[in-house]
């Protein structure tokens, strides 16, 4: 009865009338021990590593220099032992927490005695861990790798390395671009309280620089939210439009942006602002016929 309250609190607010602001996250005691705790496991595998190899690796049997050599490979090895281990202790950790107490959207009072928020920011404070491990990863698509096992959607071809992400209840279609700047949010404070409402991303959707998708945004397949654009939680952007603006307004259809692009080439001049046609040299393809006929003329002269 009391989680039923709660979600019906959403009706009490107008939301699409309040402002975008940010997550409410707390580092409450718990949430330090557990992130402190992940720390520690995720460091001892590689030092007992480093410990039970040091003399094998030391020995006579390999000479210091060459042992120099591969000091490089040794680091790149615990480094990442050490990120796989933070990645599988979180897993293990997020399980636990879901186990004791499912996440689900709504409307919940920020205060610790609440059970929804406690374990929100417990939720939160591991994947915080990960992520921030991750993305200074080597390899870019990591992150996506940590995504796909932290109960987010997101495949390897999107590219979401220049904005920022919150890390649960969304949804990220295929070959999603999301831009430098933009800010995708699932949760967000409404008074003294946090709202978590789910966002999805539809296929080949792009974001654009500094752009701001709210919580209960859902993004249609194909869809553009253009730079600075800003949506209001809840909205709903038809699959295939391009929008622009704060809050997001229709702009025009992808297709007849893409039908525009072929029609005649304008250039402007500078000093009347008159607009004229101009043509547009392109690559024509040759045969080999034509080619060779015309590097014979290219010699007799």
């Amino acid at each position: 009865m009391q989680n039923k309250d709660k979600m019906k609190n959403i009706e009490d607010f107008d939301i699409k009338k309040y402002p975008i602001t940010t997550n409410a996250f707390t580092w409450t005691p718990m949430a330090i021990v557990l992130y402190c705790l992940l720390h520690i496991l995720s460091f001892m595998v590689p030092s007992v590593l480093i410990l039970t190899f040091y003399k094998t690796a030391m020995s006579g049997s390999f000479s210091n220099w060459w042992r120099i050599l591969f000091i490089i490979i040794d680091v790149m090895a615990w480094w990442g032992c050490y990120i796989l281990c933070s990645l599988l202790f979180g897993k293990l950790f997020l399980s636990i927490l879901k186990l004791i107490h499912k996440p689900r959207e709504g409307l919940f009072k920020i205060d610790k005695n609440d059970k929804d928020y406690s374990f929100y920011c417990l939720r939160i404070s591991v994947k915080k861990f990960i992520f921030w491990i991750w993305n200074n990863f080597a390899f870019p698509w990591a992150s996506n790798l940590a995504f796909k096992l932290c109960d987010m959607k997101a495949d390897f071809k999107s590219t979401m390395f220049d904005g920022w992400s919150d890390v649960e209840f969304i949804d990220y279609g295929e070959s999603i671009i999301l831009g430098q700047g933009a800010v995708v949010l699932s949760s967000m404070i409404i008074g003294d309280h946090l709202l978590i409402k789910k966002v999805i991303i539809g296929d080949h959707a792009v974001i654009g620089g500094n752009a701001i998708v709210a919580p209960g945004t859902v993004i249609g397949k194909g869809s553009t939210l253009g730079v600075w654009a800003t949506t209001h939680v809840g909205q709903i952007l038809e699959p295939d439009y391009i929008y622009i603006g704060s809050p997001a307004q229709k702009y025009q259809s992808a297709r007849k942006m893409v039908e525009d692009s072929k029609k005649t080439n304008i250039r402007r001049i500078v000093d009347t602002g008159e607009r004229i046609p101009f043509d547009v040299d392109k690559f024509i393809k040759r045969d080999k016929k034509h080619r060779l006929k015309y590097s014979r003329l290219k010699k007799i002269k």
